[in-house]
């Protein structure tokens, strides 16, 4: 009996957590920041840069999110590179009105560079800050910049448009 009301309470809690979850899923485009000074060059360019993401938020403050990212290309010299990444992430928001919240995410990213014809891949740590307005009750837009730890220093600034559901 005990195990039976354990099990309802459990599916209850669960039941009414997913009921309050945000899914969403958007893009965004922007301009990524390119720095080397661990390749014996001076590598500081920037170039336009997109980004596809999707998450939930299990509740109004904290969620989760992924996305995959193209950083741009960046030359100097004879130094030419390509930077993307695949990334995930948790989500710390902080609603300010029912319509408006900033946030803060940190997680993983998985990234691949390919610097002249040496490709190089890894993971590292990923974060950015971000604000995120809500219209027409389905809809939302982001301004947000996002730090790529990688073989190259990458970071990203961007404006995107999203669903949620």
């Amino acid at each position: 009996m005990k195990s039976k009301l354990a099990i309802a309470l459990g599916t209850a809690l669960l039941w009414s957590t997913a009921s309050q979850a945000e899914i969403f899923v958007g893009a965004g485009i922007g301009k990524s920041d390119i720095d080397d000074s661990a390749h014996a060059v001076s590598l500081d360019e920037t170039d336009s840069a997109w980004k596809l993401y999707g998450g939930m938020m299990v509740t109004d403050n904290f969620g989760f999110e992924a996305g995959w990212a193209d950083l741009g290309d960046a030359s100097s010299g004879a130094v030419d590179t390509e930077t993307e990444a695949f990334y995930a992430a948790g989500v710390a928001a902080f609603p300010i009105v029912e319509t408006f919240s900033v946030y803060g995410k940190v997680g993983f990213a998985f990234w691949d560079q390919d610097i002249n014809t040496v490709g190089y891949d890894g993971s590292d740590i990923m974060y950015g800050v971000g604000a995120k307005y809500i219209f027409a009750d389905q809809f939302h837009a982001r301004l947000e910049w996002e730090q790529f730890n990688a073989d190259l220093e990458t970071s990203m600034i961007s404006v995107g448009l999203g669903l949620q559901f």
